[in-house]
This record gives structure tokens, C-alpha cells and sequence, in this order.
């Protein structure tokens, strides 16, 4: 998109750069992703941040002659310790990599979002405001003061609606304003005519705020705020405290410029027993003294107060917070009486503590359905291609020719794998979760299951990524993403990954439905489910720390915008395709090419103990699950030509407790590798390989007390 700048003429401006890095802020759920799609749009690179495992998301674009380097920020509620998210989002901001800050709020929840502001102002980096979500507020008769606003903050402070892309590029002309040219709001008039040419939707600045309805009445509160201290200030006894650590700060020997934290902000830090900031100043004896220091005045404040310190300058912050909305809150009462709209009888329903369920259980049900409706149409093509190419292939440069087995069944075979294994199932599947999360039910499934999850040491947002799980298990550990703290995203890796995917419901309902019945099914459910469990319960007592709250914002109902909706879900689609793929087609030619060497047929042998012996399986099983790391349903076809090869059904290939231990071994096992390699992305290898070992440990035990249990039980 191109625009005529309206400063082309004054080039010779203060601190002139090209490029302008800008760092999107804000809670979760305010729209931050999607004001990121919408500016960079396909531009995109995902990856972690250097030495973390927190997901760093950057894009780029050009606009009006300038470069931006966009970086989205993890959503938090606050610039503390807590969480890697936090300690990342903090140390990014107060670097020199970043030249302006976007803080996204949600308009619809003002208080708890401008916490976060509060914060961020202490920070003294230059911000604007985007106000989001500015459309449901006036469904509401609210409006803000965006004026008042702006002359409260001393910042701009901008209305949007990100899922239509409303006032999202003016974003980007208001930082040209603060970073090129250091003077803000000095061109409205001539900016907003330059809007009205280029923007078919009308862009609504302050004087939209003021237009009344004749029908209409105002209600608006009146205070004042002298200046920008005074927003930001405490009461007068913890300013006292804070004032005199920032002395004691200044004339601290250690240089601290390369930390790039105000005094106020480390003085408030140091008060609030931050661990990052009291390792600034513990090497030596005078930092040590600030710190003994501040835990003096800290204990004074505790005892003047009757409360810790995060208490009182929390209330502090939000006791500023209420007159700021008391002051730019605008509502406008309509004479006609408000009808409860089809929304709001949605909302009740979704979250009814029984009709709630039912949905719930409905919709994973068409999730399901429609996944699997679309995956296994678009896998039946492509498997009917491979097909039709394979025999050109083999007729043309022989089936037994080894760079065919190599190269052809190998590598092209492994992609196909890949493609009409997992990808058709994870592309559908993210698409239906997008637009799920776009219309607002996901975190309402997240508050049903919250108290159930608390027990397995994770809360509600867990059912989000177990439900992507029976999809395919690669999306779902990908997706774990959303967990606030690592030692939650840990566990819901965990879990996930043993939630039976497609591929293991196809050997489930294949061999032991086919064979034994629908009950022998919600048998090997009911196990799973209860080994699910089980390690829930080992992880959250194993694992340091302690599980948080589910804090979610219920977002009204809406129509999904299904353009930001594809963009979502090719950005988290491009991950696999571009990571996962290629390792999958350059495994599916190694282990082709242990086939040509026959140096599988010694695993038989090895792993005969454990298959045989405890598990009570015939010895080629072994091999068949080493090939269900690749893909579990493998397993399946593998043990189907080996029946066709003998000329018996696999009934009379595996006895009736074979079918049953074969099927619950290849459910609880080590999942597939694609699943391995997302999990270790998303943690790191060491803890992908403990999970799996301990994933292999469970399968093993269950099924030889399966095996054990029924031998003991027919000798009786």
C-alpha cells in the first residue's frame, strides 16, 4: 500500500532515520496479532528469542518511504519476573533495538489493560496508544474521550478496530510523527485529508467522539490531572521511598547505562523485590547496601500500610486507573430500552454449567468430523497420485532399481507422508481453531474445563491444544504456545502428546474395533485417558513451581474476518512445512535405506525381550513400531501385508489380547517424529527426549500388565 507523505519536503529533521522498529505491547487477547497481520501480512519470520524459549514473531513492511521492523510481543499483564514472557518482553523493550512502542488496549477492559500501561510509561519509551476494539464498545453506548485522553498521557492515543484494519496505518504514520520528526499531533488536519483519499472506510479521530444523537443522553464524569507526574505518582509515602533509592541509584559507582532502566523504574523494582534488578546491584558492597536499603523502606511501607508492597502500588495504580476512566468515559443512554441480543444468548449457553458441556463435547465432535472429512478426501487424492506416478515410475526405471527405493519410495514417499499424513489434517484443523478463536467460543471452552485442568497442574487453555491433539498431535503441541509460563507449557506438551491422534484412531478402529467390538474401544479410551492422567499428576508435582489462574478475556460473539483468519493459519501452517517436511522426507530415505541393507531385521531380534517376552507380541511388531515413529498408522498397513502375505486375516495373525496390547502400546508410545521435533522446538530437545522415554516407559508397563494380568487371569 503506498501513500504520499506529507513531510516529503522537510527531510532535514532531527534523529532523520529509514528504518523505524517498532515493538507491539499489550495483554493477551487485545488484538496485538491481528494489527501484526494486518500491517506485515505475509512478511513474516517466527522463531525464539536468542537463548529462550519464548516465541519471537517479527515482520516487516514499507510505508510512506520508511522500513519498519515490527516485533510482536508476548501478551503479559505486567513488567515483572514471573515468566519468561515477561522478563523477554521487558529486556526487548528497554533495548536500543527499539525506537517506538504500540501499547494495544482493549477497549472493552479498560482497567485491567491500562495496568499495564502504567507500567510501560515508567519505562520513559516513547509509546502510542491504540485503543482496539472501539466498534463493540459503542455497541455497549460507550464511548471515549480520546482527546482528554491524549492530553492525560502527553502521548497519541489512537482509536481502532483491528479486524476490519481501521485506523491501523495510521499507527504507522503517528510513529513516523515521534520518531522521525519528535513532534506529535501537529499535523491532524493535513493528515486526516490525506487519510480521507486513501481510506475507503471512514477513520474516526477525537471529533467523532464528540457527535450526539438527539435521543441521547451523556453521562460523563469531570476531574483533572495537572500533568503527567501526577498520572504515574504513588502516594506520598512510598514517592518519599522511591525518591530517595533513585539517589542512592545515581550515585551508584556501576555504570548502568548499558541496562537501560530509568532510576524510577529500578527504585520501584528494587522496592518490589524484582530478582532480575536486585542481580544489577548484588556484586558489590555498595549495590548490596541499595538493597538492604530498599528492603528497610519496603518493610516501613508493609507496616504503614498492612500490606505487602505489590498490594499497595498495585492499588495505587489502579486507584489512578478508575479517575482516568471516570474521566474519559463517555455513556451515551438511549431512550429505548437495551434487548438482549443473539450474543448474549450464545454467551449464556456456551458456558451454562450443563448445556455448556453438551456444546463443548458438539463442537469437538464437529471438529473432528469436519477435519477428518476434509484431510481423508484430500489424502485419498494425493495417495491415488502417488499411485499413478509410482507405476510410471517403476515401469519406466524398475521397481527394484535402488535409487527408485531410495530417492523415489524414500524421499518422495516420506514427503507424501508428510503432506497426506499430517498436513491435510493440520491446515483444516488450525483453520476451524482460528475461526473458533475469532469468534470468541475457544476461551469459553477454557473457562468450562479450568477446574478439571488445575488438578493435572495446568489451567483451562490446556483443552485448547489436548482438543487440536485428536486431530493430528504436531498442530497441538505447536499450539501450546498460548500457556503463560513454561513449566505450563511443559506440561500441556506433555499431555498432548498423548491425546490419540488421527493416525492412532486408525489403528484402534482398524484392528480392535473391526475385530473385538466398540466396547474393547472405550476400553483402551478409558486407559488412555487415565495414563493422561497420571502423568498430569507426576509432572505437576515433579516440576518446580505452581500452577497459575486462568486469566482469559471473554470477548463478545462476532463474525469471524476470515481474511485475518487465513493469514493466521498460513502463519502457523508455514512452521511445519518449512521445518518439520523436510527432516520427515530426509528420515523417510534413511530408513528406506536400512530396508535395501536389511539392518532392520536385527531390531527384531533386539527388541524380541520387550515384544515378546513382556509384551506377549509376535517378534516382528518390533519393527512395525519402530516404523509407527515415522507414522503410527504404519503399524497398521505393515501388519495387513504381512497377513496378506501369509495368507491368514490378522485375527489369526494376532490373538484377541495381542490386538488389544498392540493397539494401547502404539497409543501411549513415543508419538510420531514430526510431534517429537515440535516439542522439542517448542521446549528443547532434552525435555522432548525425557517425555518421550517416560511416554515409552508407560506403554511398556501398561502393556505388559495387560499381558501379564490376562495370562494369570485364563490360568486361573
Amino acid at each position: 500500500m503506498s501513500y504520499h507523505s506529507p513531510h516529503n519536503k522537510s527531510r532535514n529533521v532531527i534523529n532523520f532515520k529509514d528504518t523505524i522498529n517498532i515493538a507491539l505491547a499489550g495483554n493477551p487477547n487485545v488484538g496485538k496479532s491481528v494489527i501484526f497481520n494486518q500491517l506485515t501480512g505475509l512478511s513474516q519470520t517466527i522463531g525464539n528469542w536468542p537463548g529462550k524459549t519464548v516465541e519471537r514473531m517479527e515482520g516487516h513492511l514499507a510505508f510512506l518511504g520508511y522500513h519498519f521492523n515490527i516485533v510482536d510481543l508476548p501478551g503479559i499483564y505486567s513488567l515483572s519476573t514471573f515468566s519468561l514472557e515477561e522478563i523477554v518482553s521487558r529486556e526487548y523493550v528497554i533495548s536500543k533495538k527499539v525506537d517506538i512502542i504500540i501499547n494495544v488496549i482493549d477497549a472493552t477492559n479498560l482497567e485491567r489493560n491500562l495496568f499495564f500501561t502504567f507500567q510501560l510509561l515508567e519505562l520513559k519509551v516513547p509509546m502510542i496508544l491504540a485503543i482496539n476494539q472501539m466498534d463493540i464498545l459503542r455497541k455497549r453506548n460507550i464511548d471515549l474521550d480520546f482527546k482528554e485522553l491524549e492530553r492525560i498521557f502527553k502521548l497519541p492515543v489512537l482509536p481502532v478496530v483491528a479486524i476490519h484494519g481501521t485506523g491501523v496505518h495510521q499507527l504507522l504514520e503517528e510513529a513516523i510523527e515521534l520518531v522521525v520528526y519528535r513532534h506529535p499531533h501537529k499535523h491532524y488536519k493535513k493528515r486526516r485529508s490525506i487519510e480521507s483519499k486513501h481510506h475507503s472506510h471512514h477513520y474516526y479521530r477525537v471529533e467523532h467522539v464528540h457527535e450526539r444523537s438527539k435521543s441521547e443522553e451523556v453521562i460523563k464524569k469531570s476531574f483533572s490531572f495537572p500533568d503527567l507526574n501526577q498520572v504515574t505518582s504513588f502516594g506520598k509515602e512510598v514517592e518519599l521511598k522511591i525518591e530517595s533509592l533513585s539517589k542512592m541509584i545515581k550515585s551508584f559507582q556501576r555504570n548502568l547505562s548499558s541496562y537501560n532502566y530509568p532510576l524510577r523504574f529500578l527504585a520501584i523494582k528494587l522496592l518490589e523485590r524484582d530478582s532480575e534488578i536486585i542481580k544489577i546491584f548484588s556484586d558489590n558492597e555498595e549495590g548490596k547496601e541499595i538493597i538492604e536499603v530498599s528492603h528497610t523502606y519496603r518493610e516501613e511501607l508493609e507496616d504503614i500500610h498492612g500490606e505487602d508492597i505489590n498490594t499497595i502500588i498495585s492499588s495505587e495504580i489502579y486507584s489512578n486507573i478508575k479517575k482516568i476512566i471516570d474521566l474519559i468515559l463517555i455513556t451515551k443512554i438511549k431512550k429505548n430500552k437495551k434487548r438482549r441480543t443473539l450474543a448474549d444468548f450464545i454467551d449464556h449457553l456456551t458456558t451454562h454449567s450443563i448445556f455448556g458441556y453438551i456444546i463443548l463435547i458438539a463442537v469437538l465432535f464437529g471438529i473432528y468430523f469436519s477435519t477428518f472429512s476434509i484431510g481423508d478426501f484430500i489424502a485419498g487424492l494425493l495417495d491415488d497420485a502417488l499411485i499413478v506416478w509410482s507405476d510410471f515410475i517403476y515401469t519406466s526405471f524398475g521397481e527394484d532399481n535402488v535409487w527408485v527405493k531410495v530417492f523415489w519410495d524414500g524421499g518422495v514417499g516420506g514427503l507424501f507422508g508428510a503432506i497426506g499424513g499430517v498436513l491435510v489434517y493440520v491446515i483444516p484443523f488450525f483453520f476451524i481453531i482460528e475461526i473458533l478463536q475469532d469468534s470468541g467460543y475457544l476461551p469459553r471452552a477454557a473457562f468450562l474445563m479450568d477446574r478439571i485442568m488445575h488438578s493435572l497442574g495446568v489451567h483451562g487453555k490446556t483443552i485448547i491444544p489436548m482438543i487440536l491433539g485428536f486431530g493430528c498431535n504436531v498442530a497441538a503441541c505447536a499450539g501450546c504456545r498460548i500457556m503463560e509460563t513454561e513449566r505450563e507449557k511443559k506440561i500441556s506438551i506433555a499431555l498432548t502428546s498423548l491425546v490419540p491422534c488421527a493416525a492412532t484412531m486408525t489403528i484402534v478402529l482398524g484392528l480392535v474395533g473391526r475385530y473385538l467390538g466398540f466396547y474393547w474401544i472405550l476400553i483402551l479410551f478409558l486407559i488412555n485417558f487415565s495414563v493422561i492422567f497420571i502423568v498430569g499428576r507426576i509432572l505437576n508435582k515433579t516440576l518446580p513451581g505452581q500452577c497459575t489462574e486462568l486469566i482469559m478475556e471473554m470477548h463478545e460473539y462476532r463474525l469471524p474476518n476470515y481474511v485475518v483468519i487465513f493469514k493466521q493459519t498460513w502463519v502457523r501452517s508455514k512452521e511445519f512445512i518449512f521445518k518439520a517436511m523436510p527432516i520427515m522426507l530426509i528420515l523417510g530415505i534413511i530408513l528406506e535405506i536400512l530396508l535395501i541393507f536389511n539392518a532392520l531385521e536385527p531390531v527384531n531380534v533386539i527388541l524380541s525381550p520387550v515384544t515378546v517376552l513382556w509384551l506377549g507380541l509376535p517378534a516382528i511388531t518390533g519393527v512395525f513400531l519402530i516404523y509407527g515413529i515415522l507414522r503410527k498408522e504404519l503399524s497398521l498397513v505393515l501388519l495387513s501385508i504381512l497377513a496378506n502375505s501369509l495368507n491368514v486375516s490378522l485375527l489369526e495373525l494376532l490373538t484377541p489380547i495381542q490386538m488389544v496390547v498392540f493397539s494401547l502400546v502404539t497409543m501411549l508410545y513415543v508419538p510420531c517424529f514430526a510431534t517429537i521435533i515440535i516439542l522439542a522446538k517448542q521446549t528443547s530437545w532434552k525435555f522432548a527426549i525425557q517425555i518421550s522415554l517416560l511416554e515409552i516407559f508407560m506403554a511398556l508397563l501398561v502393556g505388559g500388565i495387560i499381558n501379564f494380568g490376562f495370562q494369570i487371569f485364563i490360568s486361573l
